[in-house]
């Protein structure tokens, strides 16, 4: 009846909303959604991604991430992971904004590491033994923001251990508690 990439997506989809509730006794006004566009540079692809953040301590960050690769790229593919980001230089941010000249914009920092699924659409047999349709990959990065509460740039290099390839990802993060004109209300930094 239903497939096992069918079986495998809705699998990791009800694992991302247990995870996600588990965190909203800590953070549940502090969460951003962004949404991002990626370069695999060995590949020359683009894709397109949607995200969260979620605060779940002091300088650490859980990022549940989809992207996905349209067929008019050489290779056609899905991806569905989970990163750890921890913050090294927390950027200045203010919630009326930048005042020019009295002090610069200096942007947040932050390491990534984590995993991801891989479901290669349009799979080929290729001459790396370690790729296949369905894939479990690993992946380290660094990444920066900037901007102020309500929505900030980020922009990230990331590094996939298994096919030692990289590829970038540029994006905007919203956070909706600040948007409901809540001034108290912390968003995430990055």
């Amino acid at each position: 009846m239903y497939s096992s990439s069918s079986k495998s997506l809705w699998c990791f989809a009800g694992i991302f909303l247990v995870f996600l509730s588990s965190f909203n006794a800590f953070s549940q006004d502090r969460i951003a959604f962004g949404i991002s566009g990626m370069y695999n540079f060995p590949l020359n692809s683009l894709g397109f991604g949607l995200r969260a953040q979620v605060p779940i301590a002091p300088r650490w960050y859980v990022v549940p991430q989809l992207k996905y690769a349209p067929a008019f790229n050489t290779i056609h593919e899905f991806y569905g992971g989970i990163n750890v980001h921890f913050l090294l230089i927390e950027g200045n941010q203010r919630f009326g904004g930048f005042k020019r000249g009295v002090e610069p914009e200096k942007p947040t920092v932050y390491l990534a590491a984590g995993a991801e699924y891989n479901r290669w659409i349009n799979y080929v047999e290729t001459r790396q033994a370690n790729s296949k349709q369905n894939n479990i990959l690993p992946e380290v990065g660094i990444g920066a923001a900037i901007g102020n509460y309500p929505v900030r740039l980020f922009a990230e290099v990331k590094y996939n251990i298994l096919w030692q390839e990289s590829y970038g990802e540029v994006g905007l993060l919203f956070c909706p508690a600040y948007m409901k004109k809540n001034k108290n209300t912390r968003c995430p930094n990055f």
